[in-house]
């Protein structure tokens, strides 16, 4: 009999690596024939897009109904687990584990980044509740070794989107930029990063919003900046068939890390912006250039430049870890 799997996570938002990591997700889970429901956002999207049932995420009655529903909670992909974006997320997140604790069900931590975890309450609530997991996975080092000092067992696994299938596609002479909102980056790195792009020898600039919410704002900001340095560069937005525009680029500079693993995939050279742990954990990991907020145009444009692919990048998932819990 089909096991029925309830998915949360950071769902219908329109996020492109959430919605991805869900996409892979459950293709996974429908093909050992579980039934799935996710809590999502935005459930007319959910359901269009990975073809499953969606419920309200923040609908107690809806909530409550499917923890009593499924036989596995799945939570995860991603970084559902921190307050330095708030803790109300983290208190979210956890009431859902925790329910699904109450109830019997069994709880699957997926490939989740742990932390930064800085109030009292959120360690609590993240501690216990992993302690009562059925299966703990992590996608990086820092999460593992927090996990080992609280003494759980947790598995160090490869972000979900590495085992994604991407066709390899004649290279263009384009240049992609990806930016999101972010308190770090001000009017004067934006500045230096349009002069920086000016300098290269691309005559096609293609910006990527990748969350509209927090992207689109300062994407149009920047292209507005490009467009008053380099009136004869081709500059354009895009916001359709993500993974074939980013697949074609020659070059891609992002501070999206699932961006950047679509990228690496496709094999584009990429530079990476610093503004969170796992995008620098991701340029040390392949070795690729590291662009600070505090960078001159010079520096940007140098590490530009040495844009590097990546070879050797990881190109599975132990699915059978997670699906044995399902089938």
């Amino acid at each position: 009999m089909a096991k029925k799997v309830a998915v949360s996570g950071y769902y219908g938002f329109k996020n492109f690596g959430d919605e991805l990591i869900l996409s892979i997700l459950t293709e996974k889970l429908k093909s050992v024939g579980a039934r799935v429901k996710v809590f999502s956002s935005d459930t007319a999207f959910t359901r269009k897009t990975c073809g499953v049932e969606s419920v309200k995420r923040f609908s107690p009655f809806a909530v409550v109904k499917t923890l009593l529903w499924c036989d596995v909670l799945i939570s995860g992909g991603g970084s559902l687990f921190q307050d330095a974006t708030s803790v109300k997320s983290v208190l979210y997140y956890a009431f859902i584990l925790g329910l699904a604790q109450l109830f019997g069900k069994k709880t699957v931590i997926f490939a989740q980044g742990i932390g930064p975890l800085y109030h009292p309450l959120s360690r609590f609530c993240v501690k216990n509740l992993f302690r009562h997991c059925n299966y703990v996975s992590v996608r990086d080092e820092r999460s593992l070794n927090l996990m080992e000092n609280w003494g759980i067992k947790a598995a160090l696994v490869p972000d979900p989107a590495y085992s994604l299938a991407i066709a390899q596609v004649e290279k263009e002479n384009i240049l992609g930029v990806q930016l999101r909102s972010f308190t770090g980056m001000d009017t004067e790195f934006l500045q230096n990063f349009a002069f920086a792009i000016s300098k290269c020898p691309q005559k096609c600039i293609k910006v990527f919003p990748l969350q509209k919410s927090l992207d689109l704002a300062v994407c149009r900001e920047f292209v507005a900046l490009l467009q008053g340095v380099v009136p004869d560069k081709e500059v354009e937005i895009v916001e359709d068939n993500l993974i074939v525009e980013l697949s074609r680029l020659d070059t891609l500079v992002s501070m999206r890390f699932h961006s950047l693993i679509v990228a690496l995939k496709a094999g584009v050279k990429c530079a990476v912006i610093n503004y969170d742990p796992k995008v620098q954990i991701l340029a040390e990991n392949f070795s690729l250039p590291l662009i600070e907020f505090t960078d001159s145009s010079y520096d940007i444009l140098q590490k530009i430049k040495n844009s590097a692919a990546a070879s050797g990048v990881q190109d599975s998932y132990p699915w059978e870890n997670l699906l044995k819990f399902v089938r």
